[in-house]
């Protein structure tokens, strides 16, 4: 069996790289907002550990509040880090069960993810409290 690096795998590969940076730049922001000492550790260990990310979103960050509202970098990084998941499970549901054919599909359903994404995080990230007044990115 011979791996082919095709065009649709690259894309699929750089996709995932996107995603896995954003994950760390979301946690990093994050950890910063919420007045951790180390946001890089955070950073660095979230994506690159599942143990490490479930730590932080389960157990560190519920019990800080936030110093300052996010900046659009922050809020970016927070819609490709949901939207990179969902898109992999969408991709994952649509596929046959090949990893080449998941990586082929998987940059698509992101894609298609993204609006989603961007909604749930502008909704969740909203600092006027509901209002449509002022309500910017």
């Amino acid at each position: 069996m011979s791996l082919q690096l095709t065009p649709a795998v690259a894309v699929g590969v750089l996709c995932f790289l996107l995603v896995w940076v954003a994950i760390g730049a979301w946690v990093n922001f994050d950890s910063h907002a919420r007045g951790s000492d180390h946001p890089g550790f955070w950073g660095v260990l979230a994506p690159v550990s599942g143990i490490v990310l479930l730590y932080y979103l389960l157990w560190w960050r519920p019990g800080r509040a936030r110093r300052y509202p996010p900046s659009r970098w922050e809020r970016a990084a927070a819609t490709v880090a949901v939207a990179g998941p969902a898109g992999l499970v969408v991709g994952s549901l649509v596929s046959p069960p090949d990893p080449i054919s998941q990586l082929t599909v998987w940059p698509v359903a992101f894609a298609g993810c993204l609006p989603v994404a961007y909604l749930m995080v502008r909704r969740r990230f909203d600092t006027t409290g509901g209002s449509p007044m002022n309500n910017r990115l």
